[in-house]
């Protein structure tokens, strides 16, 4: 997934990036910053262009992240993702116009749910609070969530998480042995004219059967819930009557 959000910034070569070398996230970082986030101006980036003496590099880094405000993540997987989800909340904001065709909101449907049920939730406490989303983020770390920066987005993903496994109904559910299912590869292609869709929507179409179990699971609950009220009627004799 890192690799199609480089993608989608222009990167020349997103899929020969080795994310585990010191030295390419480097040069990683320094074209985000050339490219998108451009928190320094051309002439203030020197010190991370010199990417020959690494220990004045990892001096410069640790400025750039506090000037990013970037929150004190454990691994350099975790600092990328948040750079590049930086870099792609900027490109968006830079030109939002080239977006508004793009919705997933039918004809003559509400469009502000969501916005409904941010203010019930600001109601009752604050949730661009520092302390909320240095909480937010802290939970997310402990649930090896990927960091988004949008925080409410990163919430919603704990919840599931919660929900799925951790709350009362997984407790007694057997842990998932296997192989997993390869759901990347295989013949059955969903977007044959974009290979760059086509991997974000093979997961968005087993998200969508996972949603289907989960409905027939309630249906049938409902359906057996229903049959033991039905399948045994209690009949009152004293209310019957035999001929005229």
């Amino acid at each position: 997934m890192l690799k199609l959000k480089l993608e989608a910034l222009g990167h020349p070569t997103p899929n020969n990036i080795a994310f585990s070398n010191r030295k390419e996230f480097a040069s990683t970082v320094l074209w985000l910053e050339d490219q998108t986030i451009r928190l320094y101006p051309i002439e203030g980036r020197d010190t991370m262009r010199n990417l020959e003496d690494m220990p004045a590099w990892e001096e410069g880094y640790k400025q750039y992240c506090t000037d990013l405000s970037m929150p004190p993540f454990e691994t350099q997987l975790e600092q990328l993702t948040w750079l590049v989800g930086n870099a792609m909340r900027l490109e968006f904001l830079d030109n939002p116009s080239q977006y508004e065709s793009i919705n997933g909101v039918t004809e003559g449907q509400p469009k502000n749910n969501g916005a409904q049920s941010q203010e019930k939730v600001q109601t009752i406490f604050d949730v661009h609070d520092k302390d909320f989303i240095a909480g937010v983020r802290t939970l997310a770390t402990k649930l090896q969530v990927p960091h988004h920066p949008n925080h409410l987005l990163q919430l919603q993903a704990i919840t599931r998480i919660v929900h799925e496994r951790i709350g009362p109904a997984s407790m007694n559910r057997k842990a998932i042995t296997g192989t997993p299912f390869p759901f990347d590869k295989g013949n059955d292609v969903v977007a044959a004219n974009d290979p760059a869709l086509d991997y974000p929507m093979r997961i968005l179409r087993l998200l969508q059967i996972q949603s289907l179990r989960q409905l027939q699971t309630h249906i049938n609950e409902t359906i057996v819930a229903v049959q033991s009220l039905t399948a045994n009627p209690k009949t009152d004799t004293k209310l019957g009557k035999v001929g005229r």
